[in-house]
């Protein structure tokens, strides 16, 4: 990790060697000296940092500790030299009197004399401590011999980053089996609430199978209530009772007493318990529990579940043996996840190398040794665990030459006899293999805490406050950041969760084996501090400090880290509401209709907030939050749930300052001092009570992101454009909008995304939005909220780069012209009232629309009909709570790919669908939630062109293993393996072209083998 420590070290140093100021100071000759010596100690300390991993000597820690420490040296005399430059630049900003001028001159004069000298003693100081550890290496013969096999491994700027991969395409058999146990449809009929256990080892995709069983359309019709709920240690009991009741509130019905999540006032009391047993009483209801790490909590658990109704059942995946949860429900048999044989590690490592499109023809030669026993070594190396096989496509995938991947087996991953090492050598390799900006993002991932579900835009935005993300012609920081994520997922080392509406990143996480490997890595090399307490044994040499408590409500933080850069806390915050409800923020309340991945770790999730129940805070313990006036070098402060009574005005002096997030419910206002920091890159106070700031923070030419609740615009306009603003969530118009004709969003025109609400309902407000949302030619997200909303926004030409539209009101008129919404993937109505049938004609003739909801109200006729032709890429459609709808009619060939329809609270309703069933007027009309599964125009017997690309990759693969040998393993342990050489001669002779641009019926494509045509039934099953 050193390396990419140097190499963030030396893009500073260009900073300074760049600047106008360096050249007054005349430091250059020593910059560039510096320069040179840290590019050579990067190039040595590369082998080293390998060396270390493996047999290093004593002699060789002790120089890379020299050399790290060196290059942390270099950082603190920029960032010194940076902090006092920038700090007499605010105070001549700041200079409000007659002598404001000679402030100016006498700044620069100091500059000239004291920071020359400083800056200068620092370098020089440090370029003979450089020669110093040179000397010493060759005093003592240090060997440190850069890897031969380092590489950037440079992928390409439009990377597969989404392969549609996993372990449970070769979990058929064990997916049938509990679906059934869950559906209870197998031949053993249940007659108790079972509880059903998935087992296996860390990383063979218990929880992946899991989340496939939990989104199933047919098992979640069949239930009631659905709850996902991840299991991490170090928690209270009574977080587990609360991350349930959360969950399962908003599903249950009204006449249970509990329903809606607006219930707000329903607090738990400390007969939670009773309360949760209570409102599951007699629901059927499926309970996941992920990642049950010991049965201390267990038996208790179980006691909140009632076991009134047969049909309910309870999912739980663990790395426990089965003697370990067998008295859990003796009954059942648990279901065990073991490695993959060495057929399904071949598919699965062709897939992740080669994607959709095949290999290039000389990665499989016949007469190569390495590739003709290919999927022999690879399974030799993972020993079949399919992370493991996943993160080694990710590295052979950014191989451009034959020779390279013999390398890494035979060098890497292999010994001189053959034999595989430690799979953790799988994960340093990959690690290794890392561009030096990918390994500091990587290690980042190291602050968050084990099983987060992460969301790629925080994330993005906490990359560039750290300055691992390098500016690239022609794309903003955020757009080159979330291509760094992508390239992670494409390494397999971040798994992407959810993807939106439009196939982009919505939810990603990391493994729990790679979370612990990686917290290893970045604590060995002093990039991250984690604990559960402040209590750093060396806090004078801290850089980076994350702390995680689940436990307790307070933790002191001492004034006394003078080099730390960034501070993250994750803590459990709890407070006493209006209502007298108990609350702490790590939960948000999810519905049944939304996707289910968003809930298993949601309770953890750090980008949207939330709340859910737990027991009452000590109010008298607010932390001061003393520590910023002991940290000058602070880039990033990111707190949820740390109690604050207030922000010191000290956080002005924090020059460097880039993030802040806050998000805590009891801080209600921030300092003034705030517009000081000239670097202020991202606002985060969502969950709080902030809702005014001051003006002059909306001068910060640098501000980029500003995250609230309900946070008012200023009553005058920015004196300058904020051409870096791009994202502006949580905010609502001033109260002089309308009288002086300001509109402060003119000047931020540059928006990518925008959530506006309070919008009163006068015109004059909405002509002045309208007037400003025409000049935001790249806004990508547009949320608003209020009584009167502009119906421009569907003709504005300057809305054809949306994706995502959400009105949440009453428009002002009809929308005339034909829409302009080319790339609107969501669109979200509620409480529209004014909606007709010629408004939904034209949303139906959007080209990439795949989701609709109209909810409460939005649709006022009482016929609604999908054209002939509409919607042609819709593929999931809510409705809820259409009072005055009748009819819903779906015209031949209209939605042809139409998935899921969910719709509730809509009791007059019927569904006419003329595509291709007969009419089935009068079928779900009881006003309960439903999702209703439609045939799509996908099922025919046509393939696509993307089904015709995969069947072609399908047979290449047939093709590749054909020349590939398999071992013949006697036995039928399901591991065994059969020798394809002699009996799949068709497949070599099959060598018809097919072209992707034809489409054809299934039944003229070469007839695969049974293996092939297996993967080719599990590929073409997950297109449809």
């Amino acid at each position: 990790m050193a390396d990419a420590g140097v190499a963030v070290v030396l893009s500073k140093l260009h900073e300074v060697a760049s600047a106008e100021v360096t050249a007054l100071l005349k430091v250059d000759n020593q910059i560039r000296e510096l320069w040179r010596g840290l590019g050579y100690l990067q190039a040595e300390i590369r082998g080293a940092d390998q060396q270390r991993r493996g047999r290093a000597s004593e002699l060789l820690l002790l120089w890379a500790r020299e050399t790290r420490e060196v290059t942390f040296d270099v950082e603190d005399a920029v960032d010194e030299f940076h902090l006092k430059v920038e700090a007499a630049q605010v105070k001549a900003k700041w200079g409000r009197t007659w002598y404001s001028a000679a402030v100016k001159l006498l700044d620069g004069l100091v500059m000239q004399i004291f920071v020359r000298h400083g800056l200068s003693r620092d370098i020089k100081r440090i370029n003979e401590r450089i020669k110093e550890i040179n000397q010493i290496k060759e005093t003592y013969e240090i060997q440190s011999t850069p890897s031969e096999l380092w590489s950037l491994s440079p992928t390409d700027a439009d990377v597969v980053w989404d392969i549609e991969s996993g372990s449970t395409e070769f979990r058929e058999k064990e997916f049938e089996k509990l679906k059934e146990q869950i559906l209870n449809t197998g031949p053993n009929k249940l007659t108790h609430r079972a509880i059903i256990s998935i087992l296996g080892a860390s990383g063979t995709g218990k929880t992946r199978l899991a989340r496939k069983l939990y989104s199933d359309h047919e098992i979640n019709k069949n239930f009631e209530v659905l709850a996902w709920i991840c299991l991490p240690p170090r928690i209270r009991f009574e977080q587990y009772v609360d991350m349930i009741f959360e969950q399962i509130r908003p599903q249950v019905k009204k006449e249970h007493g509990q329903g809606g999540s607006g219930d707000a006032t329903d607090a738990l009391s400390s007969q939670a318990s009773e309360k949760l047993k209570e409102i599951l009483k007699g629901s059927r209801y499926l309970v996941v529990l992920d990642g049950l790490v010991d049965t201390g909590n267990w038996n208790s658990l179980l006691n909140l579940l009632p076991e009134d109704n047969t049909k309910s059942r309870i999912l739980i995946t663990t790395q426990l043996n089965a003697k370990e949860i067998k008295h859990a429900d003796p009954k059942m048999k648990p279901t065990v996840l073991n490695h993959l044989d060495i057929i399904q590690t071949a598919e699965l490592i062709l897939e992740q190398v080669s994607g959709a499109d095949g290999l290039p023809p000389w990665q499989f030669s016949d007469e190569d040794y390495s590739t003709r026993h290919f999927p022999q070594r690879v399974h030799s190396i993972t020993r079949g665990l399919p992370l493991a096989v996943v993160v080694l496509g990710g590295i052979l995938r950014t191989k451009e030459y034959p020779s390279e991947w013999t390398e890494v087996f035979s060098q890497k991953l292999e010994t001189s006899m053959g034999e595989p090492k430690a799979i953790r050598y799988l994960w340093l390799l990959a690690f290794e293999e890392l561009p030096n900006h990918l390994k500091s993002c990587f290690l980042y991932l190291a602050t968050a805490s084990e099983t987060i579900l992460l969301g790629p835009d925080r994330l993005v935005r906490l990359w560039i406050a750290e300055g691992f993300v390098a500016p690239r012609k022609g794309q903003t920081l955020e757009e080159v950041g979330l291509g760094y994520l992508k390239e992670l997922i494409c390494r397999g080392l971040v798994e992407l969760v959810e993807k939106d509406a439009r196939g982009g990143i919505k939810k990603v996480t990391v493994h729990s084996l790679l979370h612990s490997f990686v917290q290893a890595e970045a604590q060995e090399s002093s990039f991250v501090e984690i604990h559960h307490q402040a209590s750093v044994l060396n806090p004078h040499a801290v850089r980076r400090l994350a702390i995680h408590n689940f436990v307790d409500s307070y933790v002191d933080i001492p004034d006394r880290f003078p080099k730390l850069r960034s501070l993250l806390c994750d803590f459990l915050e709890e407070e006493q509401d209006n209502g007298g409800r108990r609350t702490s923020v790590h939960h948000v309340p999810q519905s049944r209709s939304q996707w289910p991945l968003g809930n298993p770790a949601e309770w953890l999730l750090r980008v949207c907030g939330g709340s859910v129940d737990g027991p009452p805070a000590d109010t008298k313990k607010l932390h001061p939050l003393s520590i910023i006036r002991g940290s000058r070098f602070l880039r990033v402060i990111d707190l949820y749930g740390l109690l604050l009574a207030s922000v010191p005005d000290e956080i002005g002096s924090i020059i460097h300052l880039r993030y802040l997030g806050i998000r805590n419910c009891k801080l209600s206002e921030l300092p003034a001092s705030i517009s000081k920091l000239d670097n202020l890159q991202t606002l985060d106070v969502r969950k709080t009570k902030v809702n005014s700031i001051t003006h002059e923070l909306w001068e910060l030419r640098g501000l980029r992101h500003v995250l609230a609740d309900a946070l008012r615009l200023p009553n005058k306009c920015p004196s300058t454009h904020l051409k870096q603003l791009q994202t502006l969530v949580g905010v609502k118009p001033p109260d002089a909008w309308s009288s002086n004709g300001c509109c402060p969003l003119n000047h931020m025109i540059y928006l990518r995304s925008l959530t506006l609400c309070s919008i009163p309902g006068s015109t004059d407000i909405v002509h002045a939005l309208l007037s400003a949302l025409q000049k935001m030619e790249f806004l990508a997200s547009l949320s608003l909220c209020g009584n009167l909303l502009p119906s421009g926004v569907f003709t504005n030409p300057s809305s054809r780069r949306l994706e995502a539209l959400e009105l949440h009101g009453r428009l002002d008129s009809p929308p005339s012209g034909p829409f302009i919404l080319p790339n609107l993937g969501k669109l979200t109505l509620l409480e529209s009232g004014n909606l007709t049938q010629d408004f939904v004609d034209k949303v139906a003739a959007l080209p990439n629309l795949a989701e609709m909801e109209l909810l409460d109200g939005s649709y006022s006729a009482a016929q609604l009909v999908f054209v002939e032709g509409g919607f042609p890429s819709l593929t999931k459609l809510k409705l809820k709570n259409l009072a005055e709808l009748e009819r819903l009619e779906l015209a031949p060939r209209s939605v042809p790919e139409l998935a899921v329809m969910t719709h509730c609270g809509c009791t007059n309703m019927t569904i006419c669908d003329n595509r291709r069933t007969p009419h089935t007027e009068g079928e779900n009309n009881e006003g309960d939630t439903d999702d209703v599964k439609l045939p799509c125009e996908s099922d025919t017997e046509v393939l696509t062109q993307r089904e015709v690309r995969q069947s072609l990759s399908s047979t290449r693969m047939a093709k590749i293993f054909s020349g590939w040998e398999f071992p013949v393993v006697d036995g039928t342990n399901g591991r065994g393996t059969r020798d394809l050489t002699d009996k799949d001669q068709d497949l070599r002779e099959s060598t018809t072209t097919i072209s992707s641009d034809l489409i054809v019926n299934r039944r003229e494509l070469p007839e695969p083998t049974a293996m092939v045509r297996s993967s080719l039934q599990r590929r073409k099953g997950r297109l449809e």
